[in-house]
């Protein structure tokens, strides 16, 4: 059993949980759309990879409110050209997505200024007051990716 720290209550928590909330959603405001395989209709051979040439299927997506960083891009050059690339890290309330049902996961598919991403990684860095039972924040990271790798038809820009 974990103990409970002496000088941060459960109330001072509360408070802060709420105050970056508020934050995050009213003020803030920037949020993601994210698409998650649908493990059902997706073909997978015994190792759960996808199958009929990586054809991923993907659920309807949902927005979903976070802080945002968007490191500068790199352009590669090579024989075929210049090839830009790209990574976010995106910041979720780990007591806003208790709640919705949501939790980001590698291969999870995000829509966001104009690119897709999909995610790499998945952490949870902060504890409040170093306390595992007080976790703060979700942070996940994503590379851009191609749209021919999501398999999803052309959005009007």
């Amino acid at each position: 059993m974990a103990t409970q720290p002496f000088f941060v209550p459960q109330k001072e928590v509360d408070l802060f949980d709420a105050v970056n909330e508020e934050l995050i959603d009213d003020i803030i405001g920037q949020a993601v759309n994210i698409y998650k395989v649908s493990l059902e209709e997706t073909d997978s051979n015994i190792y759960g990879e996808a199958i009929n040439g990586g054809a991923k299927i993907f659920e309807e997506g949902y927005q979903v409110n976070c802080l945002i960083s968007f490191p500068e891009p790199t352009v590669d050059q090579d024989e075929l050209g210049p090839d830009t690339d790209g990574t976010i890290e995106m910041y979720f309330l780990r007591t806003s997505l208790s709640g919705s049902g949501f939790y980001p996961e590698i291969s999870d598919i995000v829509d966001w200024n104009d690119f897709y991403w999909e995610i790499d990684a998945v952490v949870e860095p902060q504890l409040i007051a170093g306390y595992q039972s007080f976790k703060h924040d979700v942070k996940a990271t994503a590379n851009r990716t191609r749209l021919s790798a999501v398999n999803f038809s052309e959005r009007v820009k």
